[in-house]
């Protein structure tokens, strides 16, 4: 059932009248493995995909009625091209990208990012001659380059060797040196101009045309008359030209018609494509300037001549509603006939709109509202109004991710309504007009009193559908600014004006708000049921938008309760939700990185790696590539891996200050701080916590992991600190008070934040240990507190800092001459922070092993640097040669180690003689 050893797909952009049919090549391709495929092989490619596929060719199944954006169908498409060439390697090529319309330009780009191993080569040609210096290829070619991930060939001119072999292919026999010279010569080297010289019959005539185009007439002009007309009628058709359609165009009886397709097809001005009974011109400046040749009557004429055939006879043209409506609105515009143009343009922008065509329907909708003011009774002919037509617009716009434009649609459409006569239009107005303010990233007062605005001007009774959406939008905003009171009031109001239109959709979105706000106001398990019941009634409408929303919202809510294994399945369920219905990129990612940020916490960083390996290759932008760079610096970071965390650190602050988005805005100094600890440098780490927790812009958001990292592993730098300036005998009451600042402020961020008093659920665990911190600088830490702030974290399964806290844990039994107790917890410090991976307290954990003569239970635990063995010191001297170097005395050495001050004596001894140092200073040096 499947073409062997490989397969070759070709699809054609098509130009219609300097506009563009809608995913062109990509119907042709799927028509022809529709054709090529049998139905067992076809029904293993293409049916997970049917129902979005049907939007394309209507006969692989019913189009989907559902209304999700693009990138549904871009998913589906590149997972019906990855099967396919799992059973057969395949060669996919779209031609003549010059034509292309903007979503086929935005497929290729999204089939270039994302196919990686599959035995597929992907191919894309176009006619540099025709890309102006404002043409829509060339961002696109651009951006391509940049990626590093396509290659670009040019396709030079031919030398005198590869024009005798074109030539003798043309002709079928070996040509003269006269003739390749002088074809050589008359078309420098242009393969198409030698192939145009060769098929006239001229290439060796000085009587030629001196421009490509009279050559082209030429060979035109010379064919009989009946010829001459049916290929004008073909070039006012097309590129290519269903057999029924140009047949009936041109007027021809069969025997005269067949006569002269014969002709043309002989004077190689046609071609045939296969058995799919249709015309094309060999090249496509052939088909231009014969249409350019038609007199003005002429080109009325026959385009409405097409226009009339197309309507009568859809089916003579290859392609679903939205190419077909998009053919008759180009032929009734080119036959000036504007009132039909209008029809099909409106009628062609329904049609992309339905396919996820959202650009495309936006450039159909912008011609129809530039023809709408030269049809005087549009609105009545058409059942709507001007007003409407540009918000449709808008919608478009926001689809395709034009919201400036879908703002200025709305302006306009606000500057036509008079609130007074139809205050519902108008409130709808300012309510989108608050949404592309708010997406656009303005100012909260502005956005909101567009909404309020949208609120008063609706009408409350009756309640409407109307109105559910203006009270759902206001409270939706003021939630996101988090103003959580008049948030869950807005949306209560907006759940009963819903329930009472009907409007299931409406209440599920302001059900989402409504749990979100709620969670926010620590009225946690209210948030949770209203959070199920908007996945519940996004899942029942299939607002599949709403139901990824709804994943997002309550893993926040459930993170903040610390339930940890629960936001990791929601995240991942809703990850994989939003993939089968083409929102990878929309929400998946988002929910992915969300789900990668709990593997974090709980210390399985080989699946957290994993999970972002996945939104690499989906090449994210925004927010998504700063948490992206953020999550890799940290666990390079863990791992060790200081180049690439430094690398990541940079690309994330690069990425995360030009982003200018408020999420989580001390994540980057969460990675700073975790960083620089991760390289030694505690000094840098400490500040920069500090630093970080006094921001007052900082302190008016949420009480985020982010947020409280740093005040954990601040206060961890700053207790480390301490004590080895204790330990060096230096007074330490700056560092002591400065470490006291981050505990209390810990308590303050609570209180401070946004959202109107949501507390961690794990804040007691969060509480202990920065209070185990503080006591540790104090030089007063506790192994039994300590094991209490591990137990805490082992509870919330958050294993990274329940390492930790059994690591100091174990320090603490040590100083109080438990070993037992402390070989206990060494040990569990160590086996869980190597599974974690998380390699400074692995090691700490290691090293506190060998000073204390504990035993880790492990072969490899604790291995001698490699300097060691070119001095033949002993583990234990490179121990004391490492305090040496930090300036520490016999004493101190003896403490850190603890050993005695005599031993500590011994140590130093040896290891001078060894290194051959005349006293500690050379030691020093040489460490």
């Amino acid at each position: 059932g499947l073409p062997a050893p490989a397969l070759v797909l070709v699809g054609h952009c098509i130009d219609l009248v300097d506009r563009a049919l809608p995913f062109g090549p990509v119907v042709q391709v799927l028509r022809t493995m529709h054709r090529v495929l049998d139905e067992p092989a076809l029904r293993e490619i293409v049916e997970p995909a049917r129902d979005e596929l049907g939007a394309l060719v209507p006969e692989l199944h019913a189009p989907s009625a559902q209304g999700l954006d693009s990138s549904a169908l871009f998913e589906q498409l590149l997972g019906v091209f990855e099967r396919l060439a799992r059973h057969v390697p395949t060669l996919l090529v779209f031609e003549d990208l010059h034509w292309a319309d903007s979503a086929t330009r935005n497929l290729f780009v999204f089939l270039a990012r994302t196919l990686r191993d599959a035995p597929l080569v992907l191919m894309g040609t176009y006619r540099s001659d025709d890309l102006h210096r404002r043409h829509p290829l060339r961002p696109m070619l651009a951006e391509l380059e940049r990626s590093g991930r396509v290659e670009r060939l040019e396709v030079q001119r031919f030398d005198r060797d590869e024009m005798r072999e074109l030539i003798a292919a043309i002709v079928g026999d070996e040509p003269t040196p006269d003739v390749v010279e002088r074809t050589y010569e008359r078309s420098d080297g242009n393969a198409f101009f030698a192939e145009e010289l060769l098929a006239s019959g001229t290439a060796l005539s000085d009587t030629l045309p001196p421009t490509l185009r009279d050559i082209i007439l030429a060979r035109i002009d010379a064919l009989t008359d009946d010829a001459q007309h049916m290929l004008r009628c073909a070039a006012v058709i097309g590129r290519s030209a269903d057999h029924r359609l140009l047949s009936a165009t041109a007027g021809l009886d069969p025997p005269t018609f067949a006569a002269v397709a014969r002709e043309a097809i002989a004077a190689q001005i046609l071609v045939t494509a296969g058995d799919a009974m249709e015309y094309r011109f060999r090249h496509a400046l052939v088909r231009e300037a014969v249409e350019d040749d038609l007199l003005p009557g002429d080109r009325v004429a026959l385009h409405t001549r097409v226009a009339e055939l197309l309507a009568e006879h859809p089916d003579w043209f290859d392609g679903g509603p939205a190419q077909i409506s998009a053919e008759l609105a180009c032929h009734w515009d080119a036959a000036r006939d504007v009132p039909r143009a209008l029809e099909w343009a409106l009628a062609a922008a329904r049609s992309a709109e339905q396919m996820y065509a959202y650009g495309d329907a936006l450039a159909h909708v912008e011609r129809a509202l530039a023809l709408w003011p030269h049809v005087p009774d549009a609105a009545t002919r058409f059942g709507t109004s001007h007003v409407e037509l540009m918000r449709y617009a808008a919608a478009q716009a926001e689809m395709s991710g034009s919201t400036d434009r879908a703002l200025h649609y709305v302006q306009a459409a606000l500057a036509e309504v008079d609130a007074a006569e139809d205050p519902v239009v108008a409130g709808l107005l300012h309510e989108r007009y608050g949404r592309y303010l708010w997406m656009l990233g303005k100012p909260w007062p502005e956005i909101l009193d567009h909404c309020d605005t949208g609120v008063r001007l609706v009408p409350a009774e009756p309640p409407t559908e109307a109105r559910a959406k203006v009270l759902a939008t206001l409270g939706q905003q003021l939630m996101l600014a988090g103003r959580s009171g008049e948030a869950i009031a807005a949306c209560e109001d907006a759940i009963r004006v819903a329930q009472a239109a009907g409007a299931l959709a409406i209440e599920g979105h302001a059900r989402n708000s409504l749990g979100t706000a709620l969670a926010g106001a620590n009225r946690i398990d209210e948030g949770l049921d209203e959070l199920h019941r908007a996945r519940a009634l996004a899942l029942e409408t299939r607002s599949w938008v709403d139901v990824a929303r709804a994943a997002v919202n309550e893993g926040g809510a459930l993170q903040t309760l610390g339930r940890h294994e629960e936001v990791l399945a929601l995240s991942l369920e809703g990850a994989e939700l939003a993939r089968a219905h083409g929102l990878d990129r929309a929400f998946g990612v988002f929910l992915r990185l969300n789900a990668a940020e709990t593997l974090w916490l709980l210390g399985r960083w080989d699946e957290l790696e994993e999970q972002l390996r996945y939104v690499e290759s989906l090449d994210s932008v925004g927010i998504d590539l700063w948490r992206l760079a953020e999550l890799r610096c940290l666990v390079a970071a863990g791992r060790q891996q200081l180049d690439a965390a430094r690398r990541e650190l940079a690309r994330f602050g690069d990425l995360r200050r030009r982003s200018g988005s408020p999420h989580d805005p001390l994540s980057l100094d969460r990675a700073l701080v975790f960083t620089a600890a991760a390289e030694g440098d505690l000094e840098a780490a400490f500040r920069m916590a500090l630093d970080g927790v006094h921001s007052p812009v900082e302190r008016a958001t949420l009480c985020t992991d982010a947020v409280l990292s740093v005040l954990v592993d601040g206060a961890a730098a700053g207790a480390t600190l301490a004590a080895r300036a204790a330990e060096q005998g230096n007074r330490a009451d700056g560092i002591l008070a400065e470490v006291a600042e981050l505990a209390a402020a810990l308590d303050a961020w609570v209180a401070n934040q946004r959202w109107g008093g949501a507390r961690p659920g794990d804040l007691e665990a969060i509480r202990a240990h920065v209070a185990a911190e503080l006591a540790r600088a104090r030089g007063d830490s506790s192994g039994d507190a300590w094991s209490e702030v591990a137990a805490r974290w082992a509870a919330f399964g958050l294993r990274p800092r329940e390492a930790y806290a059994q690591w100091r844990a174990a320090e603490a039994y040590v100083h109080d001459a438990d070993r037992l107790r402390a070989e206990d917890a060494v040990r569990r410090a160590y086996t869980v922070a190597a599974d974690v991976g998380w390699i400074a307290v692995r090691d700490g954990a290691a090293s506190l092993a060998r000073r204390a003569r504990l035993d880790l239970g492990v072969d490899d635990a604790a291995p001698a640097p490699a300097p060691a063995e070119r001095y033949g010191l002993t583990p234990r001297e490179v121990d004391v040669l490492a305090l040496i170097a930090e300036g520490r005395t016999n004493r101190q050495i003896a403490d850190a180690l603890f050993i005695s001050t005599k031993t500590a004596s011994v140590h130093v001894s040896n290891i001078l003689a060894k290194l051959g140092a005349a006293n500690r200073g050379e030691a020093a040096a040489a460490a």
